[in-house]
């Protein structure tokens, strides 16, 4: 008997250090990250993602004009955390290539790397987070 108690005492400590986690992750993500263009330096735009409350907005931002700002897509976002990684779930975007859950490679207060893996390839993303 003591060995089961055990085992869901152990279980309930694994659930709680995981959606602490995902607090930690999902409070992370929260704000505006900056999109670096590394297969394009001479785009003329530059581009925002917003995370916000389970909402998700994408700008494009006229370099040589700042405030011709246009909203590129939008649509929703959750937060997969388990022992083997995080995923990003993206939901009702225009894209529906975009509409999956992404694997997120690194975030921090700093950096948001993040890829899917598609048909013939992997789309790679890659922000810097914006104060």
């Amino acid at each position: 008997m003591k060995r089961i108690y055990l085992f869901f005492s152990q279980l309930l400590i694994a659930g709680v250090i995981i959606s602490s986690c995902t607090d930690d992750k999902y409070d992370l993500l929260q704000g505006t990250w900056e999109r670096v263009n590394v297969e394009d330096i001479n785009d003329p735009y530059r581009y925002e993602w917003v995370f916000q409350d389970g909402e998700l907005t994408m700008y494009r931002i006229s370099k040589e004009d700042p405030s011709d700002v246009s909203i590129r897509n939008s649509g929703y976002y959750s937060l997969e955390v388990n022992p083997l990684g995080t995923g990003l779930v993206l939901s009702n975007t225009s894209n529906s290539t975009w509409n999956d859950k992404w694997d997120v490679i690194k975030l921090d207060n700093e950096q948001l790397i993040i890829n899917l893996e598609i048909t013939g390839g992997i789309i790679l993303r890659e922000f810097v987070k914006k104060p």
